[in-house]
């Protein structure tokens, strides 16, 4: 897997965070998902998506934790395959 932006990732593999683009969203954005622990070098999974007919909100594993983005979040982060 090349790097991809982690809203076309697969689901259920373990990607690597390679670059998050900070411009893209607020501070505020910013400043929540990083209290998440989306950092550069940090391994997730994503899970599941909202609906059929909608990729937002996104659902991520983080370590032992469980947590929820927009899809327009997730469009500004590009991952990785983990070795």
């Amino acid at each position: 897997m090349a790097k991809t932006i982690l809203d076309g990732a697969p689901l259920g593999v373990t990607v690597r965070i390679a670059r998050i683009d900070w411009a893209a969203m607020s501070e505020d954005e910013g400043r929540r998902l990083r209290e998440f622990g989306l950092m550069e070098g940090c391994e997730i999974t994503p899970r599941h998506r909202g609906s059929i007919f909608s990729r937002d909100p996104l659902a991520l594993t983080i370590g032992r934790m469980q947590v929820i983005i927009r899809a327009k979040h997730a469009a500004a982060i590009e991952v990785e395959a983990v070795a």
